[in-house]
């Protein structure tokens, strides 16, 4: 009974909240790549190739949504202007069909930029894994990029 003595509850809740510490510090050091690539690589580069595939996708899918939407609306006007109606001049004109069209275009053109982009990052992920890149401890930048983010050195 005496050794029960010994151990409180006091006792009991600083070794409870020691270990919560622990913990947290263990499950947050394992969030960063500085330890993530060295300890567990294989999960960390899954982790990041599935990212960049995801993102990808996702840029795919929206550049073929508004593509979609796009044929959807030309076809309809297609449509009208074959049943013989015309929108409303008042609603539509030149200015802003002229606008509208130059907005898609320009919407157009990011979202296939986007989607090169995505294909980029899955490429330059892909690499490190290959590549078995591991970030030092000094925090030092993946292959092909400089402390400034670019390839040549500029900000």
């Amino acid at each position: 009974m005496t050794a029960m003595k010994g151990f409180t509850f006091e006792r009991a809740l600083k070794v409870l909240v020691f270990t919560a510490l622990v913990l947290t510090v263990w499950k947050g050091l394992g969030r960063t790549p500085e330890f993530a690539s060295r300890v567990t690589p294989q999960r960390f580069f899954t982790g990041l190739v599935n990212d960049a595939e995801n993102s990808l996708i996702m840029k795919e899918r929206h550049l073929d949504f508004n593509d979609a939407s796009a044929k959807a609306v030309r076809v309809r006007l297609e449509e009208l202007l074959s049943q013989g109606r015309t929108p409303d001049p008042a609603m539509i004109n030149e200015e802003s069909l002229r606008r509208a069209v130059n907005r898609r275009l320009a919407v157009r053109e990011r979202d296939a930029d986007y989607v090169l982009l995505a294909r980029e990052k899955l490429d330059r992920v892909r690499a490190m894994e290959r590549d078995a890149w591991r970030m030092d401890l000094g925090g030092s930048c993946p292959p092909g990029a400089s402390e400034t983010g670019s390839k040549d050195g500029t900000p």
